[in-house]
């Protein structure tokens, strides 16, 4: 697989000079991605972003991917939080309004292959899930398992998390990309994990 044909933006193509890579600029973030021409179905790099309290996505950060990917009309957001709009939102707590309240380790009552893009912004410890959440910690695995199940072939699939290079897959699922992020002024760092789904 070739990741360089799911970019939507414009990319330096240093391949012609013998780099063997491809910078993307992370508008409207600030960062630069690449993809090298010995993995080429693989995106790296690193954004720096300003954060927004109580759990928020960062500033630019979904404008970022649409940019990158491509804006997707078929979206659902899991662990959704305040997250509104052009998306189909669903978190375990009613208190958020959100389309739909239930597990994202799950998702009942949403039948397979109906999204073509799930993004999901699950709370990154024990402490901050029971704290400013009031839920259990997600697993992971299972977060994606449920994803993968409600998500077309072809679909991307994007996990923001803590710290961590988290490379289990599901059955059906591969990822494609590793995006470390510097969370300012506070110097926190997130990692968005990018999968796709091909089976």
């Amino acid at each position: 697989m070739n990741i360089s044909s799911l970019i939507k933006c414009k990319y330096i193509d240093l391949s012609t000079l013998h780099k063997k890579y491809f910078i993307i600029p992370a508008n409207p973030a600030t960062g630069i991605l690449y993809i090298t021409e010995n993995s080429p179905g693989y995106i790296s790099g690193h954004l720096r972003l300003r954060g927004k309290h109580h759990g928020r996505y960062p500033f630019h950060y979904l404008e970022t991917i649409d940019y990158i990917f491509g804006q997707e009309e078929n979206i659902i957001e899991v662990c959704s939080g305040s997250v509104m709009g052009n998306c189909f939102t669903v978190d375990i707590n009613p208190d958020t309004e959100p389309d739909l309240v239930a597990d994202g380790q799950k998702l009942d009552g949403i039948p397979n292959s109906k999204f073509s893009r799930w993004r999901c912004d699950p709370p990154y410890n024990t402490r901050t899930a029971k704290e400013m959440y009031g839920t259990n910690l997600p697993r992971t695995i299972e977060l994606l398992k449920a994803g993968a199940r409600v998500c077309k072939i072809g679909s991307l699939m994007f996990l923001l998390l803590g710290p961590q290079n988290y490379q289990m897959c599901p059955t059906g699922i591969k990822r494609i990309g590793w995006i470390g992020s510097t969370i300012v002024p506070n110097n926190e760092f997130r990692a968005l994990h990018i999968f796709y789904k091909y089976a």
